[in-house]
């Protein structure tokens, strides 16, 4: 009975004290109140939304289903246009017919872009026209280099500014942030491995600007052990970060965060860097208010998304 008892407080210890290592996420931990009090008067124009997940959602249709049904929820119409994109796989779209398929099912009229295909009129065109735009995975260097040469840049952050849905996963995701941390190679490498022992080539890592939506770094794939080594890297950029796992999606609208979690996989994060405020590996998956005020306090000090 006495070892029971001494085990039970010995358990009750050790939650308290991981409890006490644990990040703050109140914003006042980080920010002034004069501080506070500035970034609450930021005020958002855009109409748009982003969606952007870090893998996962993706192993039956019963989870790629969380995705359409989030994005149409937020569109709000009742059929709405949707355009596919896959400029992280070349812009081929063998192989992802999956939420083609799916986002038809759910009433809305699916169209396909492949900027480097398709002139810049109908790339103008298709993406002034959308109500949701969805990028694949794939490879951040590739995707960068199609639509920084097409435009594409320039008539997403306008689709944002309307009000369009940009939803993506992977590098999907890191396409609508100020950069991405991603294999450097232009060919997709093997990489997305939650299990020892590791298989997949080798591949060196570097940042991508992208479209500058989202006022972060976004590193996905982040319970990954080839992605694991980013949040040393977090810990010094003069930017702030999202590490999304596999299986949460970042949702962002004007100036408010939240997080998505595949029930499924219920025990996702996403966590929070910035060096410049003390921030290291706040896990915001519960409550991503802080997020929203890095976001904010960027913006307060002159924020804007890189120049292509």
């Amino acid at each position: 009975m006495k070892k029971t008892i001494v085990l039970l407080l010995l358990v009750c210890f050790c939650v308290l004290c991981l409890s006490a290592c644990s990040p703050s996420k109140d914003p006042k931990d980080y920010f002034t109140d004069e501080e506070i009090a500035e970034l609450d008067k930021v005020e958002y124009t855009a109409k748009g939304t982003v969606i952007a997940y870090g893998g996962g959602f993706d192993q039956n249709d019963d989870q790629r289903m969380i995705i359409v049904r989030k994005s149409i929820e937020i569109c709000g119409k009742e059929q709405p246009k949707m355009l596919f994109m896959t400029s992280g796989h070349g812009d081929k779209i063998d192989g992802n017919e999956n939420f083609i398929r799916h986002y038809t099912d759910a009433g809305c009229i699916v169209k396909t872009l492949q900027p480097s295909l398709e002139s810049k009129e109908a790339m103008i065109e298709k993406i002034g026209e959308a109500d949701i735009i969805y990028e694949t995975g794939g490879n951040l260097n590739g995707l960068t280099q199609i639509w920084g040469k097409a435009g594409v840049f320039a008539e997403m952050r306008k689709a944002y500014e309307r009000g369009a849905v940009l939803v993506g996963v992977s590098t999907g995701a890191m396409c609508w942030a100020e950069m991405g941390y991603d294999n450097s190679s232009e060919e997709e490498t093997i990489r997305v491995i939650t299990d020892f022992p590791f298989i997949g080539k080798e591949a060196e890592y570097d940042y991508y600007y992208a479209t500058g939506i989202l006022p972060f770094c976004i590193c996905p794939h982040f319970d990954n052990i080839a992605y694991r080594h980013f949040g040393r890297k977090a810990k010094k950029l003069d930017v702030p970060s999202l590490a999304i796992e596999n299986g949460a999606a970042v949702i962002y609208h004007a100036g408010k965060y939240e997080v998505m979690v595949d029930p499924t996989t219920p025990k996702r994060k996403c966590y929070l860097y910035f060096p410049e405020k003390g921030i290291k590996k706040v896990d915001v998956t519960e409550d991503a208010s802080l997020v929203g005020y890095v976001d904010a306090y960027r913006r307060l000090n002159g924020y804007k998304a890189h120049d292509e």
